[in-house]
């Protein structure tokens, strides 16, 4: 089964004003990616450190948590505003960071695809967080994944996913049944 995400985040930094030093928008986040992971200058910790801070500011884009398009079923019934909420990424950062440093050509272009593809946050319950790492997918995808299933993790850990929850103009909907 597949699923489509309907991604295409607005092109700026959440909770950081265009004003701010450290405002960048998406198009300038990959073409800085895409810099690092060519040059034969840097140190690969280097490039690991940009690559990991990457993830955070792309998966947190729309927020962190209220704003965040993807939550748990779990975790929109708890009630719960942050404490005992916990920010989680569809796909392990471990398994996105191989794939950027794996790229043939890592173009701008290249880099966008796989974080808009795979780099997405979702909020659960920190109970299914820790059902998530006690299943040893915290870092890994299951070992059968046909690398097309990007809710596998969820699904092997019985945890249900809605889309948009937090939007009140839309109902959410089910992506993971």
């Amino acid at each position: 089964m597949g699923y489509e995400f309907n991604c295409s985040a607005k092109n700026q930094m959440a909770r950081i004003s265009t004003k701010n030093i450290r405002f960048r928008p998406k198009d300038v986040i990959c073409r800085d990616v895409s810099h690092v992971l060519r040059s034969a200058e840097l140190h690969l910790g280097t490039k690991l450190a940009v690559i990991d801070q990457i993830f955070w500011v792309w998966s947190e884009f729309d927020g962190k948590h209220a704003g965040c398009n993807y939550w748990s079923k779990a975790a929109i019934e708890s009630g719960l505003k942050n404490k005992g909420l916990v920010h989680e990424h569809l796909i392990p950062r471990k398994v996105v960071r191989e794939m950027l440093l794996n790229l043939k050509d890592p173009s701008p272009e290249a880099v966008n695809d796989i974080l808009e593809r795979l780099c997405i946050g979702v909020v659960v319950t920190k109970e299914e967080d820790t059902r998530l790492n006690d299943l040893g997918l915290n870092s890994q995808m299951p070992p059968d994944w046909d690398q097309q299933n990007l809710w596998a993790r969820y699904h092997a850990a019985g945890i249900e996913v809605l889309s948009q929850p937090m939007k009140k103009q839309n109902k959410p909907h089910h992506d993971n049944h």
